[in-house]
């Protein structure tokens, strides 16, 4: 065994080497560990550059046949038709397999290619040929992998998404497509009011003994509901499972507490009406049908009608009197927190789902005001188009 220890190395300790350095190809050598430089699209389909010491020296398609870089990139020499000219140039390869996939930059045009092998190419244009728009000439080059119909249909036209296409086309995989979604929602919210422990209200009119108290501190605050509505985004990150998802909320709550403490009667109303910016980082399981998701992020509140009122009521020679305490904001109208959640997608077709979610929120403001934030549990559903 050990005897081929030794062979074996000789032949993997080139490949890996090869694998994670720069290098380029031409019909005789193979030179690796050199310092490409990265001119850019336009500049990488036209010129293979190297820096050697104090000069750079520049080859064309015709004296290289490939090179790359250490991060993965490849660039092959190929000759293929650009605006009706038949040139050669170097094309990033971006996927290969039983078909490939490359990309030209030029001046004035970005385009892809299609190998199916050896020799033939077909071309991919934005606009396409024969009033073929470019989704239409995916589904016809890979219509021998039903599984990838609907992938073609989402697929937009760059790197990320093309590659990605390509790539479950070669093992014909089933899996729903990432794709920038827009839909509405409604939900049910339950808010809670954090009151500041430190805050400290001079009632010495109201308690018979004069003490300083905090009034609110009698009021038993609970989670009360009101309804969301609103509209929100999601856009995948690098045609991946993962995606930025921003929503635009609109909530309001309408509460009423009441308390009898040393005889005298509190009643504490509440009125706000906000405008919540959740901006989450999701996943979602690539199942097809139902498909499991979390999210987490920050979110920012605004408070556009914000209205607290306390009053008490005193018995005062078999007369009762009513005061209003207390009538100024006592929350601040901009707070900051986080929220987590998780839910399940229902697929109703290749670009629409329904969805459910149980969200968590925590909210803060500054210390200044009687409360020092909320947090609040909601239960949303929704559907994306």
């Amino acid at each position: 065994m050990k005897y081929l220890i030794v062979p074996l190395l000789i032949v993997l300790l080139p490949i890996y080497s090869f694998g994670q350095s720069n290098y380029y190809v031409t019909d005789s050598l193979t030179i690796v560990g050199v310092s490409l430089i990265d001119g850019g699209d336009i500049v990488n389909s036209q010129l293979c550059q190297i820096e050697k010491y104090d000069r750079v020296e520049q080859f064309t398609p015709e004296e290289v046949i490939e090179y790359g870089f250490k991060d993965g990139r490849v660039y092959v020499s190929k000759e293929v038709m650009i605006n009706g000219v038949l040139k050669r140039v170097f094309l990033e390869q971006l996927v290969r397999g039983k078909k490939s996939l490359y990309y030209y930059r030029g001046k004035k045009i970005k385009t892809f290619f299609i190998q199916k092998d050896s020799t033939l190419f077909t071309e991919i244009t934005k606009n396409g040929y024969s009033k073929k728009n470019y989704s239409e000439q995916l589904i016809s080059l890979t219509k021998d992998c039903p599984n990838v119909l609907n992938a073609c249909k989402l697929t937009s036209y760059n790197k990320k998404t093309l590659t990605k296409l390509f790539q479950r086309y070669n093992k014909c995989e089933f899996k729903p497509f990432p794709h920038i979604k827009f839909g509405v929602l409604i939900g049910y919210e339950m808010v809670k009011l954090i009151l500041t422990k430190e805050k400290v209200y001079e009632v010495s009119k109201l308690i018979p003994s004069g003490k300083e108290e905090n009034e609110l501190k009698y009021f038993d605050f609970r989670y009360d509901g009101g309804f969301l509505l609103g509209i929100f985004i999601d856009k995948p990150i690098s045609a991946s499972d993962f995606s930025f998802h921003m929503e635009l909320l609109f909530g309001k709550h309408n509460y009423s507490y009441n308390r009898v403490e040393n005889d005298i009667n509190f009643d504490f109303v509440t009125k706000f009406t906000s405008i919540n910016i959740p901006i989450q980082l999701r996943y979602v399981y690539p199942s097809n049908k139902i498909r499991p998701y979390v999210n987490t992020g920050i979110v920012g509140m605004y408070l556009v009608k914000n209205k607290y009122s306390l009053y008490k009521e005193l018995l005062n020679n078999k007369i009762i009197e009513v005061e209003n305490v207390e009538t100024k904001p006592m929350i601040s109208n901009m707070q900051i927190g986080y929220v987590i959640g998780g839910g399940f997608e229902y697929n109703l077709n290749y670009r629409k789902s329904i969805f459910m979610e149980l969200r968590y929120k925590s909210l803060y403001n500054n210390r200044d005001y009687e409360f020092r934030g909320t947090s609040a549990f909601s239960l949303q559903i929704g559907i994306n188009f």
